[in-house]
């Protein structure tokens, strides 16, 4: 829905998802529950489209009158099974796409969970109810996602997704068009289990939490612990597992840096180290560049089409895209952080570049 690229798809973004557990890519649950998210947007939106009863009946020869469900209306109640507890339990202090937040309010209107679960078995009277029931559901979909009031909402919130994941682009583009190569950096910071959990104090843990960035940014800029930064951005998010975390992605000089992994542990090892004295992690997706389908970090050059547009559209999407489906309510305060825009000399001497990134880079297909 965000974009003609399907973003989440089976390799890619997927790669940026997933932590080794005994040598196995194991996709992370928090980051799992996101794909679920997106599968109901895409659910909701096939109910809208959709014509008729999904619902029916037939009469079968000994067990009498059953229910008879579309492909869409067995996959609306399988969704509805799930209900949002999980949700609320790993996202306690978010708000959810616009589709989604329609999908629990229909999960709120279910009132007996095990119909949903025993459907099949359903008989006469009992299935007559379940298949009025659902059909009503699907209705109320349809009335719901149809309504101004609902376009809306949506439209303000497509325009804050765009808008933030367009800011990205642009600034790598201005990135490159100062700088022909730069060795790029991602660096996911976090907390010791335990630590600023936001379990019992969510909010004043956010506060701790941004404190501990403002240092890292402050540093950073300042060339510390490496210096020649050329640019940044950085991302907020919690869950419930994982607690308060930071997606980190740097931008240095590829002319005066190359070890790209090793600047990522020197960044990682400061953060853990002196901004939270000892209570910080890190992962060092630097380390692991080589099991990304996609390449979009380490030492890349404007003319690597291919590699410039795995930065964007695989890496810097990380950052930003997750918020269409789920992000830190407006009360958590700013998430998303950026450095400022650099400022290109009006005119340059000398032989022009062939192509530069924001000319003609292909986007990868799902």
């Amino acid at each position: 829905m965000i974009d003609e690229v399907d973003w989440i798809d089976n390799g890619g973004a997927l790669d940026l998802m997933v932590e080794e557990v005994g040598g196995l890519p194991i996709l992370r649950v928090e980051e799992s529950l996101v794909l679920e998210l997106r599968s109901i947007e895409k659910l909701m939106c096939e109910l809208t489209d959709s014509k008729g009863f999904l619902f029916s009946s037939y009469t079968h020869q000994r067990h009498g009158v059953k229910v008879k469900a579309e492909r869409l209306g067995r996959y609306f109640v399988d969704k509805l099974k799930r209900r949002k507890g999980v949700f609320e339990s790993y996202f306690p202090s978010h708000e959810v796409n616009p589709y989604v937040e329609v999908f629990f309010k229909c999960v709120d209107r279910v009132e007996e969970l095990h119909l949903l679960r025993a459907w099949r078995d359903l008989r006469n009277g009992a299935a007559e109810a379940f298949l009025v029931r659902m059909n009503d559901l699907v209705e109320f979909v349809r009335l719901e996602l149809t309504s101004d009031a609902f376009k809306a909402v949506l439209k303000r919130f497509r325009k804050a997704s765009f808008k933030r994941v367009n800011s990205l682009e642009g600034y790598i583009d201005a990135l490159f068009a100062k700088h022909s190569r730069m060795l790029v950096v991602r660096v996911d910071l976090s907390y010791q289990s335990g630590f600023v959990s936001g379990r019992e104090d969510f909010y004043g843990d956010v506060e701790k939490v941004k404190v501990h960035w403002a240092k890292m940014q402050k540093d950073l800029h300042k060339g510390i612990p490496v210096d020649g930064l050329l640019g940044f951005a950085c991302k907020l998010e919690y869950g419930q597992l994982k607690g308060f975390h930071f997606h980190l992605l740097l931008f240095y000089n590829g002319s005066n840096h190359r070890q790209d992994g090793v600047l990522a542990r020197m960044v990682g090892e400061y953060w853990r180290d002196s901004i939270t004295a000892g209570a910080g992690r890190y992962f060092n997706c630097n380390a692991v560049k080589d099991k990304y389908r996609y390449l979009g970090i380490g030492m890349i050059s404007f003319n690597q089409l291919d590699r410039v547009s795995a930065l964007k559209n695989r890496v810097a999407s990380y950052l930003t895209k997750v918020d269409y489906w789920i992000r830190l309510s407006p009360e958590s305060g700013r998430s998303f952080f950026r450095g400022n825009m650099p400022k290109l000399k009006s005119v340059k001497r000398g032989r022009p570049r062939a192509r530069g990134p924001a000319q003609a880079v292909p986007r990868i297909a799902g």
